[in-house]
């Protein structure tokens, strides 16, 4: 039987059908401060591309604007991947939104009969609770765009969660189990393998076609466009429909004195959608 909390390179190479993703450093570990910034050390140290850190308990993690993300041990699955893309800064973010769609199908694969859904920039739901966070942060070499590091923590096997976190939070498994009781605990191994591969198509159309070679995925994915968003900017607060997105990867909003915004970054919370907002 397969060791559920056995995250090893052998448990997570076996069977996985990559050029890239998942090929270059492999590094494993029970327990880390935080998966992104080991490899932000390794990248600076010219680890190539496709480098994954994975562990079974983070420590220190981080989610946008300082917030703690924090993975119980043998339970969620916690990793970050090394990216060199060939893109301009600016489109950086495009990292980010490759990532939740590379996510979603994971989860569709892995988990028949969950739909998970993208709240922009960086989050997936699945009801009305959070089951995903991912976390870019990158690195420059004068102008040019040296490494992304993209980090996920996805909740998988939890069946409980903190008090401050149980009417925010949701598992994979804890979805499953409301339409099937016995269904059984998922293998982190296979979500990460599935991951990796979803990954790798997803960035290698990026990095030839740009954002329209994933945006009708994401559009049809997105918990955010076409409905009406709060945005939480560090200078003001204000309302508005969220009408897409843009090249960048920034969300495009109509404030409701029907000025047209671009969100850069800020935290963006849907109305009446997500439970964790």
């Amino acid at each position: 039987m397969t060791d559920l909390c056995a995250l090893t390179p052998e448990s997570i190479l076996a069977g996985l059908s990559t050029r890239w993703a998942g090929r270059g450093m492999l590094l494993c570990a029970r327990e880390l401060p935080s998966t992104n910034r080991l490899l932000k050390e390794l990248a600076k140290q010219n680890a190539p591309h496709g480098s994954v850190a994975v562990c079974d308990h983070q420590t220190a993690g981080k989610g946008r604007i300082g917030r703690r993300w924090e993975t119980p041990a043998g339970e969620a699955l916690t990793f970050s991947v090394l990216l060199r893309p060939r893109l301009e800064p600016l489109k950086a973010q495009l990292c980010t939104l490759a990532a939740a769609v590379a996510v979603t199908r994971a989860i569709g694969e892995c988990c028949p009969g969950l739909d998970p859904r993208i709240k922009w920039p960086n989050d997936l739901v699945l009801g009305q609770g959070k089951c995903c966070g991912i976390l870019s942060e990158m690195g420059m070499a004068g102008n040019t765009l040296d490494y992304v590091i993209t980090g996920v923590g996805l909740n998988v096997n939890q069946l409980s969660f903190p008090r401050e976190l149980e009417d925010k939070a949701v598992s994979l498994l804890g979805e499953m189990r409301r339409a099937d009781p016995a269904a059984p605990a998922l293998d982190r191994a296979v979500l990460l393998r599935s991951f990796l591969t979803h990954m790798e198509s997803v960035m290698d159309a990026l990095e030839t076609d740009g954002f329209e070679a994933f945006r009708s995925e994401y559009e049809a994915a997105s918990a955010t466009i076409g409905r009406q968003v709060q945005v939480l900017a560090p200078a003001e607060t204000y309302t508005g429909l969220a009408l897409g997105i843009d090249d960048t990867g920034a969300l495009l909003v109509r404030r409701e004195n029907g000025r047209n915004e671009t969100v850069l970054c800020g935290d963006v919370s849907v109305r009446g959608l997500m439970g964790y907002v």
